[in-house]
């Protein structure tokens, strides 16, 4: 059996070590995992909407802990901008803290500002960077980002989806060809999941 020539060895320990090293310091990420294969639930948003506040404070985080962290399905949000200039504001701040990867803990304390002090003064540009700043987002950037309109061509996409989906009332709910309108009880969102779950299975099994 033919050796292999020591420097050769030496070269490839080298190699190897090289890359540990840029992985540990985080130069080389692993890809991450695919959700291709994920079921998609879509819902469609909006500020100053009460039956929005109510599937965003007393649905989504139960269907989260159903499917999301069990990893059966990925959850999309589309805030839409339809009601005034200050939805179409507020779905904008909450696409620029998206940025910072804060994009869900934004939307639900926007929510939740509106909800206690039903004054859209939440909703003015001053407010919307407070808020950010309150949790820690890098102010400058979001003010930036904001104040640019960076995020408003995002928004008039999401209305056009919605446009394209059909939907008439928000919020609404968009699971395989489920779609459910208004603020329902959490069984009827849970039982269309389960219906497209099980066609799916069904699917994946022939």
């Amino acid at each position: 059996m033919k050796r292999v020539p020591f420097r050769v060895i030496v070269a490839i320990f080298l190699v190897a070590l090289v890359v540990i090293v840029l992985a540990v310091t985080g130069h080389i990420r692993p890809a991450p995992p695919s959700d291709e294969s994920l079921l998609k639930i879509v819902i469609y948003t909006v500020f100053q909407c009460g039956a929005c506040e109510r599937l965003n404070s007393e649905v989504e985080p139960e269907l989260g802990q159903r499917y999301v962290a069990t990893g059966k399905a990925q959850i999309e949000i589309r805030l839409l901008g339809a009601m005034d200039p200050n939805s179409m504001r507020g779905a904008e701040a909450a696409l620029c803290a998206g940025d910072q990867g804060r994009f869900l803990e934004y939307m639900d304390a926007l929510f939740d500002a509106y909800a206690e002090e039903e004054d859209t003064d939440v909703f003015l540009v001053e407010a919307l960077t407070e808020l950010a700043a309150a949790l820690d987002l890098d102010e400058a950037a979001f003010a930036s980002c904001l104040n640019s309109e960076a995020k408003k061509a995002l928004v008039e996409e999401n209305m056009n989806m919605a446009q394209a989906d059909g939907v008439g009332t928000l919020p609404a709910f968009v699971v395989g060809d489920f779609k459910i309108e208004g603020c329902k009880p959490l069984d009827n969102y849970i039982q269309a999941i389960e219906e497209v779950l099980a066609v799916q299975q069904l699917g994946n099994r022939r």
